[in-house]
Parts: structure tokens; sequence; C-alpha cells
């Protein structure tokens, strides 16, 4: 096992409220003991980690990551799924239930922390459950939420499905105002049929156009219902329209509650990057116009946009053919992330201390998680993530870490490269 008592010397710290230039930062058994811009004294039996032209800032929280635990093992399994997690610099995550069984029971749930416990333990990866709205998600039935808040489930979703009933949608807010756990929506109003966004490339395959109104549709009609519990938390799972992101800041204006989420396929791609033999290019919500981009990367920056979610999706290749009709939704995100943020640095989009905020800070307050993620605290859990910016990492098949390669970055070079990941008492050295 690697030493857990170390000094990180000479990095640039990037935080969520401030840059330490040529910091040293000291760990003893894990645990933060001292960061300073100024020298420090390094017993001799510590461990130096030379961070010279490096930067070091807190472990990501991806607050929706497809695990595919428990049932889905052809997918992921629950090491392979935190091994993925390790590669991209997350120290923490939210699993979403739309798994076999489906997480809709105190039952099913205590199965997926059964099957994580070990591989959390191995990698010091938190992993935080949320259960289902509906029982099977199939919008008919509402789950026992008071048995499940009890049991200690983070949020409830049906992700993957939106929830299109009023009625359930309303008591969902109710308990949500009265409990303060967030609510999730995938917003998509069902029937529309569409595969791919309106675009050269969907025309190009023939396949039937994903209209924008699938998803605001739905988001209109939930903050509608928000308005009758404004204390309810409600939260829209990755947007990718720019008419979205207007409504949930027109809602927030109100003085509603309502907060939303980017994926970072949708910050770097638009449908007309898709290619033609790429089904990882098939996303729900689907990849949109070059407006539609740039208004949530702007968002992003402004703080219109909460934070960074990968919707990290891995498929065994069998069900990501090249047929764009017949292939599952859905790519990965978690190992390739933070790429996507550093490159928006490099261009000047967005600054540093934002980086922090929507990759780690944000989403752990959202998550209600404790100081050690999301910031560094003195005497608490040191959690943070050694990265060269000026190295770039070059996206192939054998790039990934998880038990799946299917990637719609798969051939891009990005920005900036992942040297050692710091989870607690758990090190790892990664070869990015």
């Amino acid at each position: 096992m690697a030493n857990t008592n170390y000094v990180i010397k000479n990095a640039e710290v990037w935080l969520a409220d401030k840059i330490l230039e040529h910091a040293h930062i000291l760990v003893e058994d894990g645990v933060l003991t001292n960061i300073s811009s100024s020298e420090i004294s390094i017993p001799p039996d510590y461990d130096t980690v030379d961070a010279t032209d490096q930067v070091i800032l807190p472990a990501g929280v991806d607050p929706q990551v497809h695990l595919r635990v428990p049932g889905q093992q052809e997918k992921e399994t629950a090491s392979s799924g935190l091994a993925a997690a390790v590669k991209g610099g997350y120290g923490a995550l939210l699993t979403m239930p739309n798994t076999k069984p489906v997480l809709d029971s105190v039952a099913s749930c205590r199965l997926a922390l059964d099957e994580l416990k070990e591989p959390m333990d191995q990698t010091g990866v938190e992993v935080k459950l949320s259960a289902a709205i509906t029982m099977g998600q199939r919008g008919k039935e509402l789950v026992d939420f008071e048995g499940l808040a009890e049991a200690g489930i983070t949020a409830f979703t049906d992700d993957g499905v939106g929830v299109m009933d009023d009625t359930l949608m309303a008591k969902a807010l109710a308990f949500s105002e009265k409990t303060q756990i967030p609510f999730l929506q995938h917003a998509e109003m069902v029937g529309h049929g569409g595969v791919l966004a309106p675009s050269r490339m969907q025309e190009s395959l023939g396949v039937a156009a994903y209209p924008a109104a699938a998803e605001t549709d739905m988001v209109r009609r939930d903050l509608q219902l928000l308005a009758d519990y404004p204390g309810a938390r409600y939260h829209v799972l990755h947007i990718s329209s720019e008419e979205t992101l207007n409504l949930v800041k027109e809602a927030r204006d109100k003085g509603l509650h309502a907060t939303c989420e980017v994926s970072p396929h949708h910050l770097f791609f638009t449908g007309d990057d898709i290619e033609s033999a790429n089904s990882s290019f098939k996303m729900n919500p689907p990849l949109r116009s070059a407006s539609d981009r740039q208004s949530l990367r702007k968002g992003l920056a402004d703080g219109t946009v909460d934070f960074v979610a990968t919707d990290h999706a891995p498929h065994e290749a069998a069900i990501k053919t090249t047929n764009f009709k017949t292939a599952a939704y859905g790519t990965l995100g978690m190992e390739t992330s933070l790429n996507v943020l550093l490159d928006m640095v490099a261009k000047g989009e967005l600054s540093k201390q934002r980086l922090v905020q929507v990759f780690s800070s944000k989403p752990a307050d959202f998550l209600g998680l404790d100081d050690s993620f999301g910031s560094f605290v003195t005497g608490q859990v040191f959690r943070g993530v050694l990265v060269d910016p000026n190295k770039q990492s070059k996206i192939d098949e054998n790039y990934f870490a998880g038990q799946s390669n299917n990637s719609c970055f798969i051939g891009q070079t990005l920005t900036g490269a992942i040297r050692e990941v710091f989870f607690g008492k758990r090190r790892h050295r990664l070869s990015n």
C-alpha cells in the first residue's frame, strides 16, 4: 500500500474561492494537516510528491452516474465503475436507479450497497444512492418515499424516463418540500420517437428528429407544479437546450428552487460532430446545435448551470452497434469530464475557481457531503487530484479503466492529464 504520509510540494492549488501559488500540502495518514505557500517542515518518513508546474484541486463529485449495480454486470461492475471514477478524478458519485432490480425499495438498495462496499473501501470512492420515483420506473405508482428516506437515500429520480403523470409529480414535489431531498427529473415527454436532434447527420442517417420540445415541455410543466411547492428541490438532469436553461433561470428569478446540470459531451460536441459509425454519439438527450452548446458553456461559466454531471452510461458492445436506430442510448463520461473543463479554462471560457465549483464543491453541496469533499480543510480527510494541465490526453479504445469503452470522445486529443489522485488513505498513480 502507498505511504499515507506525504507532502505535495510546489503545486498550484485551485480552490472554489482562491488560487494558491507554489503551495505545499502536508498529509498524515490520509488527513490534511497543513497547506501553505511557505516552506513547511517535512518529517523524514514522508513521501515527497514534486508538483512543480502541476495543479492540485479537490476531488470531483459526479451527481449522475450509471454504475449498473446491481444486476447489469455485462455493462459494468462495482469494481470497474469505481475504477472509472478514479481514472477521472472523482472521489464521490451518485448512482442512478435504473438497474436490475430497479432501486425502488430498501431491499434493492441494500443489494447495491452490498456490492459496492468492498470496491468503495479499495478505491476510497464514496457512492451515494438515488432511488426511483415510481415503482419499476413505470410511472404508475410512487415508491415508499418515507421508508427510502429513512434508509438514507440521497435523491429520487426515474432517470432514463420522465415522470409524465402530473399528480404523481406533484406528490413527489410535496415530499421534497417536506424533507429537502432533491428530486431529479429526466425531462423527456414520451411519444416523440426521435433519435438525434435535427442536424445534417440526423438527415444523412435517415433517423427521426428528437425535438427540443420533448425536454422543454416537461420542464415547463414541472415548473408550473413547482410553483405550488416553492420549497421543493427540483433539479433538471443533463439539460441540452438553450430554452431549457432559460426556463430554469426564469423559475429562479421567481424564487423557485430549481437547479440544473450539464454533461461534458453537451459542452464539447454538437449534432454536426456526430460520426456516422460511432453510436456512442447516441445519447439521451441528444447533442444539439452550436447555439445550444454555446449557451450551455456560457451558463456553466456564469452560474446559470449549477454544475457538471457526466451521465456516465457504460454499455456492452453488442447493443452499441453502428445502427443509430437500434443502438442503446448512452456514452461514457467520468474518465474525460475533467479534461473538457480544463479545455474551457485553457480557452478562457471558465475560470479556475469556477472549474472547482462545477467539478467538485457545488455537486458536493448538492449531495450534502461533508467538508472533505469540494475543499481542502485541515483536520479533514484529504481528497485531491493532481493534474498536469499542459499535457494532452489522447483518447482511444484502451484509455478507459471501466469495463466498457462506448465513448464519443474516442479519437479526440483532450487538454490535461491526471497524474495522481489522493482519496484519504488510498493513493492512485495514473498513467495518463
